[in-house]
């Protein structure tokens, strides 16, 4: 039997997957800088401040729409490591871009939690979940790389390390793919701009440099 302070707990769990169910369809209609609090309020049927009592900030609840998101993520790249593929590492970094190209907002979340003074306005909830999917992210990518250094595939590397590296490629990739859509920039797309990127870290890595050119 479902105890009162459970009944409590799973309706604040709803009312919170409320208020960010809404607030993804007035950021993904108007941008993060011409939403305000007030719209998500409307657009979830509540007041103002019951927003306030779930979410610190706007950023707060901007950067709370990562965790159902790194959930599917986490989630696809289990399946990924559980498959043999011996290419894993490879089939992780195409998804990572294929999420990319269908959740851009989901992206420009990622770089809104690179800027300078972001923590402060989090609550410690949504910075946990956040670190704890990241960390997910890392991990999967960390344990690819070692299977490939324990099969022979790599050169003795760090995954650890490797992995941070990867991570920052993405970010990379993504910022500089933004920059030069926004400066009309002609050049490589993003998807051949991901291949090349891949081809060049993963080619360092590996010993048999004809599986490289291979790929």
């Amino acid at each position: 039997m479902t105890t009162a302070q459970e009944r409590r707990q799973q309706e604040r769990q709803a009312r919170r997957r409320r208020i960010q169910e809404a607030a993804r369809e007035v950021f993904a209609a108007k941008g993060y800088a011409k939403t305000s609090i007030e719209q998500v309020a409307r657009q979830a049927s509540l007041s103002v401040g019951a927003i306030y009592l779930y979410f610190r900030s706007k950023e707060d609840l901007y950067v709370s729409l990562l965790e159902e998101t790194l959930l599917t993520i986490d989630g696809e790249l289990k399946t990924i490591r559980s498959s043999g593929n011996p290419q894993g590492l490879k089939a992780a970094w195409n998804y990572l871009f294929q999420w990319a190209t269908a959740d851009v907002e989901g992206t420009r979340i990622l770089r809104l939690i690179s800027q300078p003074g972001v923590r402060k306005q989090l609550s410690d909830q949504v910075a946990e979940a956040t670190s704890s999917g990241l960390g997910r992210l890392r991990e999967h990518f960390g344990a690819l790389i070692a299977e490939g250094v324990s099969k022979d595939r790599y050169h003795s590397i760090s995954p650890g390390e490797s992995a941070d590296i990867i991570w920052s490629l993405f970010l990379g990739v993504l910022q500089s793919s933004d920059a030069r859509t926004n400066l009309s920039i002609s050049g490589a797309t993003l998807e051949e701009s991901a291949a090349t990127a891949f081809r060049t870290i993963e080619g360092s890595w590996l010993k048999n440099q004809s599986v490289a050119e291979a790929a």
